[in-house]
């Protein structure tokens, strides 16, 4: 199938074509023309005003409840969310019930993709059934595929136990994933301990509960890199997921300018809402780590200017509707953000006037998991989002196709939408 799209605005920064306005011709998965004023045969011409491309996301972060947890999302419900939000690879925490830990069951994920038409990256678990008693084999399992190891959606507490974890996988070409927390801290919690929470009369969760953690796992990673003799793989890294908070990001400046491997990414709600959007007691926007101060946020994208923020992720969490219509108190964390990650992301680095947004989206989460993200070119593989601006419209329930709508952005206002999503040969994704 031909299509020609005309004049768009190409937001892919790795481009020969960045930020300027073409034509793009596709054909058999790929960019057969690029130009000014083509009148190539198509089979469809898409000519409508404010068009833009953008790569496809490789999302870091996406909770995976399979087996087990199919009245939350399914294969299919997964598939169809990531493809509208022009998510094509999804990395997925090992969060299934039973947890997907042999090599068979991880191997059995990625062969969901073949069916889904979405690229699925399973994560294994560091201890068996994420008890952090008994470690996994986690050698078999990096030679049956899986590089991405982490503690289910948790951080490890014990903290000999993580010192091993990172003992152990220092030696491979392997990323260690910890979601900072100190459960002792952090229990019971609500929202962030402040203002807001005195407030509302809601147990706070302290900032300190995250950086006492990454504080820790850069001390304990820090010591057996001394102690490693030599012996530590050029590609491990100690990677921070989902970080909130001012002071976490600036422990993280400080250990790249020490050369320490270390990678982070944070979700894209926390790059948006404060603490105060909580003051309605909405359950949908109930996350953990919670929703911080402005000053966080300010922070959080200052480290995304400056490359200490390495990816944005979506952290989807998918919940049935029981889990959320209850009393605060009662309701489950966590937002689902696949569909969102995108429209959210772009629109707030617009509203502050920050470029290459699409990077920590794309070109380096890709790196970070090891796969080639083309950028556009005439004959490079199109797989990327065409989106449009368009008149501002509220976030409802009925725009979301997965199974679960506990969304923290319903109501929110956007003022883009995408049209389609190319995965090369495939349109993942119509709504033009």
């Amino acid at each position: 199938m031909r299509i020609l799209f005309k004049s768009v605005l190409i937001q892919d920064s790795l481009s020969d074509f960045y930020n300027q306005v073409v034509d793009l011709l596709f054909e058999n998965g790929q960019w057969a023309q690029i130009g000014n004023n083509l009148n190539e045969k198509a089979d469809l011409v898409i000519d409508q005003p404010d068009l833009a491309w953008s790569p496809s996301m490789v999302d870091l972060r996406v909770h995976n409840t399979l087996p087990g947890g199919e009245f939350k999302e399914d294969w299919t419900s997964l598939s169809a969310a990531a493809k509208k939000g022009g998510v094509l690879d999804l990395l997925l925490l090992p969060t299934g019930d039973p947890v997907p830990q042999q090599p068979q069951a991880l191997e059995f994920v990625r062969n969901m993709s073949q069916v889904h038409g979405v690229n699925f990256i399973p994560m294994a678990p560091l201890t068996i059934d994420n008890q952090g008693e008994s470690f996994t084999d986690l050698f078999d399992l990096f030679s049956s595929g899986v590089h991405w190891f982490a503690h289910g959606n948790s951080s490890i507490q014990n903290v000999d136990l993580m010192s091993k974890c990172l003992q152990y996988l220092q030696s491979l070409p392997a990323t260690l994933v910890s979601r900072p927390d100190t459960t002792g801290l952090s229990l019971y919690g609500q929202i962030n301990e402040g203002l807001q929470s005195t407030l509302l009369g809601l147990k706070g969760i302290p900032d300190l509960s995250e950086t006492l953690s990454v504080k820790r796992d850069l001390d304990l990673l820090s010591y057996i890199l001394s102690n490693s003799f030599g012996h530590t793989h050029a590609k491990f890294r100690l990677h921070f997921s989902c970080l909130s908070c001012s002071e976490s990001v600036d422990l993280i400046r400080a250990a790249k300018k020490k050369g320490m491997p270390v990678t982070c990414d944070v979700a894209a709600h926390q790059l948006i809402f404060t603490e105060d959007s909580i003051s309605d007691f909405d359950t949908m926007k109930k996350v953990f780590p919670p929703f911080r101060t402005e000053g966080d946020v300010n922070s959080l994208w200052k480290g995304i200017q400056d490359g200490t923020v390495d990816a944005i992720v979506s952290d989807h969490t998918p919940h049935e509707s029981e889990a959320k219509e209850v009393e605060f108190d009662h309701a489950a964390f966590g937002t689902i953000g696949l569909e969102t990650l995108f429209l959210a992301c772009y629109q707030e680095a617009i509203h502050r006037k920050i470029l290459f947004i699409d990077k920590l989206l794309s070109s380096n989460p890709a790196n970070l998991v090891g796969l080639n993200m083309p950028a556009l070119g005439k004959g490079s593989k199109a797989k990327g989002i065409l989106f449009q601006k368009v008149p501002s419209y509220a976030y409802l329930p009925d725009h979301i196709v997965g199974k679960s709508k506990n969304s923290a952005f319903l109501g929110y206002t956007f003022s883009h939408k995408i049209l389609m999503v190319l995965n090369q040969q495939e349109i993942a994704y119509n709504n033009q």
